[in-house]
């Protein structure tokens, strides 16, 4: 009896944590959290642009922490494991494809030039958006302070440049 109230609890809680959506209050905290005890415990910075480059310098053999590599197959894994019951996903992208006319070589060479501009403007910030909003603003960095202001600004313009030209 015991043990089967313990088997539905887990149940319970594997359904809510993974098949509902979490509100953007706690799935924010729960990012703070993680980083904050990242940075106060291990004395590391949570971030994918420091993971990306540990992942390149896997070709020299010159990596200097592996832990960011496994942060990093974790990401996608960690999609997958929310996915799972909900096999419903396909490999379109929404607009990206209505724009590039469901092309494959035409997104493919899209995502590859998008990824090369996001890649120059983490390198150029110092780090990627999220890494210097997250981590650079909770440990008080002033240059991500700044950065995170300009990402937002940036954000905001553009948003609004473009709402005016779809209406």
């Amino acid at each position: 009896m015991i043990a089967n109230k313990i088997s539905n609890f887990f149940h319970q809680t594997n359904l809510n944590l993974f098949l509902n959506s979490w509100h953007w209050l706690y799935a924010g905290l729960g990012i703070g959290l993680t980083a904050l005890a990242l940075a106060w415990f291990m004395g590391k910075r949570l971030g994918v642009t420091g993971g990306f480059v540990d992942a390149c310098s896997l070709a020299t053999g010159s990596v200097s922490s592996s832990w960011r590599i496994w942060f990093l197959i974790g990401l996608p894994l960690g999609g997958l494991v929310a996915t799972i019951g909900q096999w419903n996903w396909t490999l379109t992208y929404g607009t990206l494809d209505a724009f590039t006319y469901g092309d494959p070589w035409i997104k493919g060479i899209w995502l590859f030039l998008s990824g090369i501009m996001i890649g120059f403007g983490a390198r150029w910030a110092g780090g990627c958006t999220s890494g210097n909003s997250i981590m650079g603003v909770a440990l008080g960095s002033k240059m991500s302070i700044l950065a995170t202001l300009g990402f937002l600004a940036a954000g905001a313009i553009v948003a609004n440049i473009l709402f005016k030209a779809v209406l």
